[in-house]
């Protein structure tokens, strides 16, 4: 009888420790390294947002976590960059509002759907329209009358064809009226020294971004292109309080290569979901006129597709096109 009933536990363990070691050999281990692809040059809010992460992400899951500027195209040459890249964890790209607007103006070398997955939505910020500090206009009225009094004669920066950038300042010159011209940058760092030095009159782009600027005293702000004033600017009027029937909030998150498996993906999506939370994180964006809005990644992909659809029918109404 205890020969049989040790002959059964044998058994049993023999059954069970495989399973341990085929559980433990199956579950994927995030890399040493992991790099976060941004397709825009460093000083834009895309770069901002990404640092920030990329600094609590390497104290969260205690292994360096870079970030990689790949500007170019609309952000499109990082994008495609981070779709070849080896789905293994090691390589996430982080997009913003641009992203689901490429589909609609030009042809991809990757499919915005089914070349990346959704790891985590960040957060969202809504646009300011800025000026030079010596430009001779104060409000957005009195800019929209001087553009059209000297045509030719104003320059607005964006950060590249087809960037979120370029698809307000359209929609903006089609909602207002106002007469400018847009130079595109590789980036909208380089389009904001630009703009401080006085070499273009405008440009529109995230607080975060603007926000040094202003406090040097470089650039001045006309409007809020968002649904509501900035709390810590909460005396320059959003573009519906002055007319102008635009909202352009820029939203950032993070993707990675399709085949990037799910558990490592999952592990990615809890680590910056709760990096969100951090008192850091949130006193960052919050003192930059952005806020935090962590997602389900269904809920993530729900609105990168509703995001596309909206900026499809802008690209249709504007006549926008990549050159």
């Amino acid at each position: 009888m205890r020969l049989k009933k040790l002959f059964k536990k044998i058994l049993i363990l023999g059954l069970f420790f495989p399973c341990i070691w085929v559980c433990s050999a199956s579950a994927a281990v995030l890399p040493k390294k992991i790099r976060i692809i941004v397709g825009f040059a460093p000083g834009g809010s895309n770069d901002i947002v990404a640092r920030t992460l990329a600094q609590e992400l390497t104290a969260r899951l205690n292994r360096p976590v870079i970030v990689e500027n790949k500007p170019g195209a609309g952000g499109t040459l990082g994008a495609d960059l981070a779709a070849q890249s080896d789905p293994d964890g090691s390589t996430l790209l982080l997009v913003s509002s641009t992203f689901t607007m490429n589909s609609s103006i030009m042809k991809l070398n990757y499919d915005p759907n089914k070349s990346f997955v959704p790891v985590a939505m960040l957060g969202m910020g809504p646009s300011v329209i800025a000026v030079n500090s010596n430009f001779p206009a104060n409000t957005i009225g009195e800019f929209i009358d001087y553009s059209k009094r000297n045509p030719g004669k104003v320059n607005f920066g964006s950060a590249g064809v087809a960037s979120f950038q370029h698809f307000a300042l359209e929609l903006l010159k089609s909602r207002s009226g106002a007469n400018f011209d847009i130079v595109h940058y590789k980036g909208g760092g380089p389009a904001l020294v630009d703009l401080a030095a006085g070499h273009i009159q405008g440009s529109i782009g995230s607080f975060i971004q603007m926000q040094s600027f202003l406090s040097n005293g470089q650039i001045k702000l006309l409007a809020v292109a968002g649904p509501k004033r900035i709390s810590i600017i909460p005396k320059v009027p959003t573009l519906i309080e002055s007319g102008i029937d635009v909202d352009a909030s820029n939203w950032w998150g993070m993707l990675a290569p399709v085949g990037t498996p799910s558990d490592i993906v999952n592990q990615l999506h809890q680590a910056i979901n709760a990096s969100l939370t951090s008192p850091d994180i949130k006193k960052r964006f919050d003192g930059e006129g952005a806020e935090t809005m962590p997602m389900t990644r269904d809920s993530f992909k729900k609105f990168m597709v509703d995001e596309t659809n909206k900026w499809a029918k802008v690209a249709r109404e504007t006549g926008i096109k990549a050159e």
